[in-house]
């Protein structure tokens, strides 16, 4: 579990405004809610408590990092359909993001992991920084102490560790062959006849991008490939591929193709895609652990104390370091040094 800030790039606004609000969930289950807790407490995961400024703290920092995006500003918008989502998004993307590492304590808890002296040192290193970044008037607004931060810090780092402690057996070696990456051309049609017809072109040595130009149902001619994308009997043919090479008509449920292989291997891209495969494995092999459990913790949620909270009224508020500081003293490269 990697905890960097990062800011949304212009073409994901949308798709981050489409995400609408829903229940709280802690794995697959939806939160349960209770009348009977306290008005400074937001939910309880396995009798550990998340307090209103902890969270407060969370969805500030969230609505900073995500409110902007080169240059535009989210809350400000006149459109109140675009705000309205927007705290939907931030509210969300909070509350799943504490509720996991809430979940993830109560599993290390379970599991014996715990952080060393030298580890809880650097998560209050962090808390201190973290609380010296903001200004009194966030720290009022907050209600926030140094304590609290610290102790955040430490859940977070706690739920990493126990991140790498059930992720760190998984195998690290990839072939070229499993991540190869490589780049066609296509003709996709559903019609046998028109597929019949294309090939017949082709025969005839018409240029590819031509023919596909006139027969291709597909949104796109030039594909990347890789493993798990096409059909098993189109894949089957792609990867045995030469540059330059045009496949046969191929028949599968889906419809028929007919292949122009650009570039068999893509160096760069089956690098990359390597690093892809390796964190598919991790994120298997954590799930196998975690979602089991998960449907075990008991859990609560505080249902006024959250429908409440806005973060509209944080809008005046610039904190957004709370990632900065937890890489700077727990990033990954420091954490396992220790």
């Amino acid at each position: 579990m990697k905890r960097m800030g990062y800011r949304l790039a212009a073409a994901a606004v949308a798709a981050v405004l489409a995400v609408g609000s829903s229940g709280c969930r802690v794995g697959n289950e939806e939160v349960t809610i209770s009348r009977g807790m306290a008005d400074d407490e937001v939910f309880l995961i396995d009798g550990k408590v998340c307090t209103l400024p902890v969270m407060k703290l969370l969805l500030m920092n969230n609505m900073n990092l995500h409110g902007e995006s080169y240059g535009i500003d989210l809350l400000q918008n006149e459109d109140l359909k675009v705000q309205k989502k927007f705290e939907q998004y931030v509210k969300k993307i909070s509350m799943d993001e504490i509720t996991r590492v809430y979940s993830m304590v109560a599993l290390a808890n379970a599991q014996g992991v715990t952080l060393t002296d030298e580890q809880k040192e650097l998560a209050q290193w962090a808390g201190e920084d973290c609380f010296q970044s903001l200004t009194d008037e966030e720290v009022a607004y907050l209600n926030i102490s140094q304590e609290n931060v610290q102790d955040i810090y430490e859940k977070y780092a706690l739920a990493d560790k126990l991140y790498q402690s059930l992720v760190q057996d998984v195998n690290e070696e990839v072939s070229d062959d499993e991540a190869r990456v490589m780049e066609v051309r296509q003709i996709y049609t559903t019609n046998e006849e028109q597929a019949r017809k294309a090939l017949a072109d082709l025969e005839a040595e018409t240029e590819f991008s031509t023919v596909a130009a006139n027969y291709n149902e597909a949104d796109e001619i030039s594909l990347t490939l890789q493993r798990g994308m096409l059909p098993e009997e189109a894949e089957t043919v792609v990867f045995s591929m030469e540059d330059g090479e045009i496949s046969d008509l191929i028949e599968t449920d889906q419809g028929y193709y007919i292949f122009c292989c650009d570039n068999k291997f893509d160096e760069e891209q089956t690098q990359i895609h390597k690093q892809d495969i390796v964190e598919q494995r991790k994120q298997e092999a954590f799930h196998s652990v975690y979602d089991p459990f998960v449907e075990t913790i008991h859990s609560k949620l505080n249902e006024s104390v959250w429908d409440d909270l806005s973060v509209r009224e944080m809008e005046k508020y610039s904190f957004a370091d709370f990632d900065v500081m937890y890489e700077k003293y727990l990033g990954k490269e420091i954490m396992s040094e220790i």
